[in-house]
């Protein structure tokens, strides 16, 4: 009686501990000289894969589709201390907190549930490949779906980056930001480019 128990027992656990092996990849870096492709292989007890595909692959869905609505200008000018750690700084909304509603979502909705899965999975029977993007293109090919979705972020990264450039010469020009507050923007969007030049249009970014 007492082995089919155990039986009983052991079975139940295998039913509720079973695991599911997940392949997913992630991108970092902005530029294409500095970009990275991880190729990773997730190994997770069945409700903590499902907790993670539903807060990453669903729960950052709605910030894709926010990022597209802007706020009203009233907030994204809207002045004050914004950091607690640094008194001094004081800046727009919108320099702080971003100009769009999909940087709300992100800071209040999908980080705290993204990060309160991340805190309690298991990550160590995850497998990691990190590959330079050209080490990506010759180990999958020019038309893998990775290779796809990397180059579309670029080109998105690319636009902004064109459109923030454009955006902070268009104030300075305007007289709304000083020379100084101009610089620093820039510096925040392109550390390590001549940004006197790129603020005076003596250079452009690459296409």
């Amino acid at each position: 009686m007492l082995s089919k128990i155990k039986k009983l027992l052991a079975w139940f656990k295998s039913v509720v501990q079973f695991r599911v092996k997940r392949w997913h990849y992630a991108m970092g870096g902005w530029h294409e000289k500095d970009v990275q492709l991880t190729v990773i292989l997730e190994d997770d007890v069945w409700y903590w894969a499902l907790a993670n595909y539903l807060s990453f692959d669903w729960v950052t869905l709605p910030c894709e589709l926010l990022s597209h609505v802007p706020l009203p200008w009233f907030i994204r000018n809207w002045e004050r201390h914004w950091d607690k750690d640094d008194p001094e700084y004081f800046a727009k909304f919108e320099d702080w907190f971003g100009d769009d509603f999909g940087s709300l979502w992100h800071c209040y909705v999908e980080n705290p549930i993204c990060q309160w899965v991340w805190k309690r999975r298991n990550w160590a029977g995850d497998i990691c490949l990190d590959l330079t993007l050209d080490e990506a293109r010759k180990k999958f090919g020019a038309e893998h779906e990775a290779i796809k979705w990397v180059e579309k972020e670029l080109a998105r990264h690319r636009q902004w980056d064109t459109e923030s450039l454009e955006e902070i010469r268009k104030s300075y020009k305007a007289g709304d930001l000083t020379r100084e507050d101009a610089l620093e923007k820039l510096e925040w969007h392109f550390e390590g480019r001549d940004l006197q030049a790129l603020l005076d249009g003596k250079e452009e970014l690459e296409k």
